[in-house]
């Protein structure tokens, strides 16, 4: 991961291997399996897998993924000297060639061009992991910081960005 910034920026994290490549695969490997049960749908109106989908059917995986996520959690609360951080939810998504996300904030919507608290005002930070490496773009765009990240296949990578 590159990020290009006009200015220094202190609020981006990028930590590479977070995950090591057989994490990778079990998370693919459980979206492939599971998707289809979850109930929510991303910008693309692709199946969100998420935790509580992931509990129901399969116990043990939702284990191993919430001690996943701890670990994430502890590095990143290491590296950004941070108080306890909760992590509130967690979704595997898959995005195809062409694909893209809406400009958003996960704690903020977009109300008559201002940036207003949505329903998850309480989100402060929101964490990122690349499960593959065969695909190009993929890149984070921050137009309110001049920042835009891309994404080197070489790198897994998990990124904090506080809100």
């Amino acid at each position: 991961m590159i990020c290009v910034a006009k200015k220094p920026v202190s609020r981006i994290l990028v930590l590479g291997n977070t995950l090591s490549l057989e994490e990778c695969a079990l998370l693919i490997t459980l979206y492939d399996r599971y998707s289809e049960l979850a109930r929510c749908r991303d910008y693309n109106c692709r199946r969100l897998l998420d935790y509580y989908t992931l509990r129901d059917v399969d116990p043990a995986s939702a284990r191993w993924v919430y001690g996943l996520t701890l670990r994430c959690k502890e590095k990143i609360e290491v590296h950004l000297s941070t108080p306890e951080l909760l992590v509130e939810s967690f979704f595997v998504a898959c995005l195809f060639s062409g694909d893209s996300h809406i400009s958003h904030a996960d704690n903020e919507r977009r109300e008559h061009g201002r940036w207003i608290p949505n329903h998850t005002p309480q989100r402060d930070y929101t964490g990122l992991a690349y499960l593959n490496d065969d695909f190009t773009g993929g890149e984070l765009v921050f137009p309110h910081l001049n920042v835009v990240c891309s994404y080197r296949p070489e790198a897994r990578f998990i990124s904090r960005v506080p809100q």
